[in-house]
């Protein structure tokens, strides 16, 4: 700021400094929302891979019967 000192610049920087708590706040709100979302997406994966695993045995267990 050295050179450009005025009122809103002045305004600015002190709007920074008085909402930079709040910032970092929702960043970690955000970041933790992220890697639940993430988490949930994994687990949905998991069951999906899961339920065709399932159903391939089923298939192998009626092919079996059917000899």
């Amino acid at each position: 700021m050295q050179g450009q000192t005025n009122e809103e610049n002045f305004y600015r920087l002190e709007q920074q400094f008085k909402y930079g708590d709040s910032i970092k706040i929702i960043c970690k709100q955000v970041e933790k929302y992220e890697e639940l979302v993430r988490k949930q997406l994994e687990k949905q994966e998991r069951v999906k891979l899961n339920s065709k695993e399932v159903e391939k045995l089923r298939e192998k267990v009626e092919s079996l019967k059917s000899k």
